[in-house]
């Protein structure tokens, strides 16, 4: 056995490596979370796979000692495990779990595979905390379902009660749906408390709003959570920082800036609590800030506005996770993971305000960065445009870091990839705009070579130094297209300004920094074949892609995915109606305007062929808006093409909907580029 083993392996180590596929969604494997024991001594760490057999995408706990060894999984195969956290004493961990009904948090000892629920009920668990004795848990859940019939309407006879599946929707709240929870109804979350050993729930916060993201004090004393109070919480998203007492009673505001604050983090002594705060509401474009407040109140302070960027999200490879602030061992120090031109790094800043100390950076981000204070070390997922996420460790000030494990390492093996080079364009007023090219595979000078210009959504995100685990950055080049990924002006990660110059004044700016990105790239690498381009993206990349074949013919080919046309008609249908009364004002007045920056209002001047993709249950750019460009193309006789999946949200959750959309992509791209 062990002789065919090595064989095998042997064997597989001489085949040749080759493009990725799209079915190599299958083989790739994304940290998707990370926490450290107090003791410095035990890691915990998530992984995202897709699953073929399931059809599903799955999600595993392992634990491993400090230094990359002794692995050893949590949960059983069939069980999806998310969130960890070691209970304060390190002996115990927490996570969440589905059984039949629901969400729960699940406890057990460190080292065992099998926890036990100590919550219960019909709706999920959304998130928690340890209190600071290990005693007890603090979680948010949404109130139970409770149906208020027609006054008046006769109810069925009998006993059973009516599946809420089959009910009708009241909807009487100013905010009509979001994406990938459906109608709103007006059940909101609440906070809840339960012993750790399991018992009954005791529902500390109630009232019209929802609250999130608890934070037991180091203090025991109170409860940090995150609230929005205002009048009606559906028209802004002004949220602020409460506390509240364990045993319940009224909430206190304890810090609140014009626009939303959020992910709460307290001081080890329990003195201070750190958040990420906005100076204005319903505003996008603004960057946000590491912000610290005394638990006694008091004005915050601003640790990272002057460095005009964004606190950068845990994990950008999963798209999952907010932001987390990070204090050191003496609470003299917060760690605050930080955007930077298509990067990210990792800054030391003083607590009480000061100047920041770098401690990672390069070209790469680093995500889920831990610190394990009574080590001396950092713990954190790196990636690059040509790793997915590997678990490193480096010392406090970022030296000596090293790899621990490699989740992908088998599958990189296997694969050939296209490593991108970055370029800076000129826009038509002057500014620079950053772009990353992947070269085709196989690249021969001498000869000429499609391009795909990829637009990222958004527009609030960015392109960069990271591997997309859309895979198009690799299949595209697989095929022999090269790909140009753009950071247009509304990105993040290069200040306010740059990404607020799309304030109320859409599409333009974007689509001369996308077609100065092809221009420089195209001039600066002869066998990029211009009269070969085709354009495509998702959600306000698909909008970009309208908008830019409606404005010139310069592309072969593009496929807008999950995006909108006609803002009017998006009005009330998506989930964006307080960013339209911001930046255009209410559709009633600026009818005009509505329609001057919907790219549907250009389909008559639009002449590519254009392939359409919509998921039928996305409450953020609605599949109603590809149903209308597509019988407009029709009528127009533009080649086109509609493809809806069933019961995805805007972000697709069924593996195999992912494969079938690339192979689509890689059809439709190729019919008209050709190889």
């Amino acid at each position: 056995m062990v002789l065919a083993l090595v064989l095998a392996a042997a064997a597989a180590s001489s085949i040749p490596p080759r493009p990725v596929v799209p079915a190599d969604t299958y083989l790739f494997r994304a940290l998707s979370s990370l926490e450290v024991s107090p003791d410095g001594t035990t890691l915990v760490y998530g992984i995202e796979r897709a699953d073929d057999k399931a059809d599903a995408f799955r999600y595993e706990l392992w634990t491993m000692a400090a230094d990359g060894t002794k692995p050893r999984r949590v949960c059983d195969e069939d069980d999806d495990c998310t969130r960890p956290r070691f209970s304060p004493d390190g002996t115990r961990l927490a996570w969440l779990q589905s059984d039949d009904e629901a969400t729960q948090i699940m406890v057990a000892r460190v080292g065992a595979k099998k926890g036990k629920a100590v919550t219960s009920g019909a709706d999920d668990v959304e998130d928690y905390d340890w209190s600071p004795d290990g005693a007890s848990l603090v979680f948010t859940r949404v109130d139970p379902f409770v149906f208020h019939p027609a006054p008046g309407a006769p109810q069925p006879s009998g006993s059973a009660t009516p599946d809420p599946e089959t009910l009708p929707f009241v909807i009487t709240r100013t905010q009509i749906q979001r994406d990938g929870e459906g109608f709103a109804d007006n059940r909101h979350s609440h906070l809840y408390v339960v012993p750790s050993r399991g018992g009954t729930a005791r529902k500390i916060t109630s009232g019209s709003s929802d609250d999130a993201s608890p934070r037991w004090s180091p203090r025991g004393d109170v409860i940090a959570f995150v609230s929005n109070h205002n009048t009606d919480p559906d028209a802004t998203d002004d949220t602020d920082i409460y506390v509240v007492s364990p045993k319940g009673g009224a909430a206190r505001k304890l810090a609140g800036n014009p626009g939303p604050d959020q992910s709460p983090s307290w001081s080890r002594r329990g003195d201070r609590l750190a958040f990420v705060g906005s100076m204005r509401p319903n505003d996008y474009y603004q960057i946000t800030r590491a912000m610290v407040v005394p638990a006694s109140g008091g004005a915050p302070v601003d640790l990272t506005g002057a460095l005009d960027t964004w606190v950068a999200t845990d994990n950008v490879v999963t798209g999952s996770g907010s932001e987390r602030l990070i204090w050191s061992q003496d609470d003299a120090e917060l760690l605050v993971p930080l955007a930077r031109k298509g990067t990210s790094w990792l800054a030391a800043i003083p607590a009480g305000g000061g100047a920041a100390r770098e401690i990672l950076g390069g070209a790469e981000h680093q995500g889920l960065v831990r610190l394990a204070a009574a080590a001396g070390r950092l713990y954190y997922a790196r990636s690059t445009t040509t790793t997915v996420s590997d678990l490193f460790t480096a010392g406090l000030d970022g030296k000596d870091a090293r790899k621990l494990y490699g989740p992908n390492d088998a599958a990189m093996a296997q694969l050939r990839l296209s490593t991108p080079k970055k370029l800076t364009a000129k826009a038509p007023d002057g500014a620079p705009v950053d772009a990353w090219l992947y070269p085709p595979l196989d690249l021969d000078p001498a000869k000429k070579y499609p391009m795909i210009l990829y637009v990222h959504g958004g527009p609030q995100e960015y392109d960069g130094e990271y591997f997309d685990t859309g895979l198009e950055n690799q299949v595209f080049p697989g095929k022999g297209w090269a790909v140009l990924r753009v950071n247009y002006r509304g990105s993040t990660s290069y200040g306010e300004a740059f990404s607020r110059a799309l304030w109320a004044d859409w599409h333009d700016r974007e689509y001369g920094d996308l077609l100065a990105a092809v221009d420089a790239a195209v001039t600066a690498n002869p066998w990029i074949d211009d009269a070969r381009l085709g354009i495509g993206g998702w959600s306000y990349g698909g909008i970009m892609t309208v908008w830019t074949v409606g404005h010139t013919k310069r592309f072969k080919v593009g496929v807008p995915e999950r995006f909108e046309v006609d803002y009017l008609s998006c009005f009330g249908t998506d989930q964006w109606f307080a960013q339209y009364l911001s930046e255009l004002g209410s559709p009633l007045e600026n009818a005009d305007l509505y329609k001057a920056k919907s790219p549907g209002t250009y389909v008559s001047d639009i002449a590519t062929p254009l392939y359409l993709i919509a998921n039928a249950e996305d409450g953020n750019c609605p599949p109603t808006q590809a149903m209308q460009l597509y019988q407009r193309l029709k009528l127009r006789g533009i080649p086109t093409e509609l493809v809806v999946y069933p019961g995805e949200p805007h972000t697709m959750n069924v593996p195999s909907h992912y494969v079938d959309r690339l192979y689509r992509l890689v059809n439709w791209f190729g019919k008209e580029l050709g190889k």
